[in-house]
């Protein structure tokens, strides 16, 4: 599922504005509490495990898919994108609104709560697992260039990504050269999106509560799922899709139930039908995106050794990061 899965070197990226209506915020914006939060940092991860092509020179390393903020949002776009076949690299270091939580209670799957710091420890192994590189790196700065951005580190790190999703919550300083007034809103509290988080400026987008989604984590991580899809969905655009087959569906299925010749009939039947009225698309261009969809629907698939394999995985990292209730006693 962590290959490459797509040709990202095409430029022909399409511009789509944001949708002007917003909802009303519904919090207020409580000053003392933000400084607060502001002086709060969270404790570094350790990514010495990550397998990457990460330069440690001052280079410039390029990705696909640059996320700044090691937050639900950000981690939960960044599972996306790697799944999706991108090169994916979260930058991780910076102040988390989860970290003021005393205990995390309301996220599904958790009764009775998790201690926040490693629900962000879980989080982080789940991104890497999928294949994100997660660098504990704090970022200073992201310029444009004519084919994405320059992410720059405080450690001097420089990396180069075709698209960037800004997904951290006080840390916003590294944004002003791109704003220039056109991605905030009037208050310059929260970035401005569409419903799939882009922004006014090509290939940037926004997750969390940056964009001023509920100051919840279940609802935060949804939404950085949004972004993640909403960037899959672009990237297919610039390989040539058009909208009306350009979503990305994250969904896996017994090893068997497709491929043969009348599976791959009913694929070709079904992109046809997708194609607008009216639209002249050239026969190469159609039968590019036939032959991708087929690749990527088989990827879908799993055998049941990898099904046993992966649960048995997600156990082993569960039991390692949160423990057995003896452990708990112990604390």
């Amino acid at each position: 599922m962590n290959g490459h899965e797509y040709d990202t070197n095409e430029t022909n990226r399409e511009t789509t504005q944001p949708e002007t209506n917003r909802e009303t915020n519904e919090m207020e914006y409580d000053t003392n509490r933000l400084e607060m939060e502001r002086n709060t940092t969270l404790p570094e991860c350790d990514s010495s495990e990550a397998d990457s092509n990460y330069r440690t020179d001052g280079g410039p390393t390029r990705y696909d898919v640059a996320v700044v903020g090691g937050g639900a949002a950000g981690l939960s776009a960044g599972i996306f994108t790697a799944r999706a076949g991108l090169e994916t690299v979260v930058l991780a270091r910076g102040r988390s609104a989860i970290d003021q939580c005393g205990l995390l209670e309301n996220y599904l799957g958790f009764p009775g709560g998790i201690d926040p710091a490693t629900f962000l420890e879980l989080g982080r192994e789940h991104a890497r697992y999928e294949g994100c590189r997660v660098e504990s790196e704090l970022v200073e700065d992201v310029t444009s260039l004519e084919d994405g951005f320059r992410v720059e580190t405080a450690e001097g790190q420089v990396v180069d990504a075709t698209r960037v999703v800004a997904a951290s919550v006080y840390d916003s300083e590294y944004l002003p050269e791109l704003d220039a007034g056109t991605i905030f809103d009037e208050h310059e509290r929260f970035i401005e999106t569409d419903h799939g988080g882009r922004t006014a400026i090509d290939g940037l987008y926004a997750a969390g509560r940056l964009t001023d989604v509920a100051h919840q984590a279940i609802v935060a991580a949804g939404n950085g799922a949004r972004v993640g899809l909403a960037v899959v969905r672009d990237v297919h655009r610039d390989r040539g899709y058009w909208d009306e087959i350009a979503d990305y569906r994250d969904w896996i299925v017994p090893d068997g139930r497709y491929g043969g010749e009348e599976w791959e009939a009913h694929v070709d039947e079904w992109v046809d039908e997708t194609i607008p009225e009216g639209a002249s698309f050239d026969a190469e261009r159609v039968e590019r995106v036939r032959a991708d969809v087929k690749e990527r629907r088989l990827d879908r698939q799993i055998s049941e050794e990898e099904r046993r394999r992966r649960i048995a995985d997600g156990r082993d990292l569960l039991a390692e990061h949160v423990g057995t209730p003896d452990d708990a006693s112990n604390d």
